[in-house]
């Protein structure tokens, strides 16, 4: 995932990927199910290995990421959190998780 998120349609343990749909004007329509979120937080993660709650919910679309973390770490995934100050887009400073997807990914 480089600049818009996007799912690839490799399958996950539970074979649960979606695809980004598109509207009529082309832009991405983001899949909202907790499986597609799970789905674009693992490729993040394997493409850019850290993924901050901020970031999840601005450029994924997931309102509630520790949950989908959970969900994937339950998956088998191995998934750690590290806690940091991150500026929202306000510039005020919070107290965030990074999650950090270990080599291989899986347990």
């Amino acid at each position: 995932m480089k600049d818009a998120p996007t799912v690839s349609s490799q399958s996950t343990k539970n074979n649960q990927l979606e695809q980004v749909h598109y509207n009529t004007e082309g832009t991405n329509v983001l899949p909202l199910s907790a499986a597609a979120q799970r789905a674009r937080i693992l490729d993040y993660l394997q493409n850019h290995r850290a993924l901050t709650t901020l970031q999840a919910r601005h450029l994924l679309n997931v309102m509630h990421p520790a949950a989908r973390v959970m969900e994937l770490r339950d998956g088998g995934y191995k998934i750690i959190t590290k806690w940091r100050k991150d500026a929202d887009s306000e510039g005020r400073l919070h107290r965030v998780a990074e999650y950090v997807l270990f080599a291989g990914g899986e347990v």
